[in-house]
């Protein structure tokens, strides 16, 4: 494997963003460059997020969005 990682390198360098490595036609390994990680992990914890939040609102907890809105107008009205 590392002589085809030795080939495929070069190639990476050169056209960033997501590789993969195929071995037998199955996708084994893929590579994304710094920006395209970035990205993956914001999405992926923004999906956590709302996970998060869904839980907790299904539990009862939280506020109704009009008292959260009510707040933020006096505090803007008081600021």
């Amino acid at each position: 494997m590392g002589t085809v990682w030795n080939m495929k390198i070069p190639l990476l360098m050169k056209k960033p963003r997501k590789q993969g490595l195929t071995v037998r036609t199955k996708a084994e390994v893929v590579l994304l460059d710094a920006a395209a990680h970035r990205e993956a992990a914001r999405q992926v914890d923004a999906v956590a997020s709302i996970r998060r939040s869904l839980a907790q609102a299904r539990e009862g907890m939280g506020r109704p969005a009009e008292d959260v809105f009510d707040d933020l107008e006096r505090e803007d009205a008081s600021g």
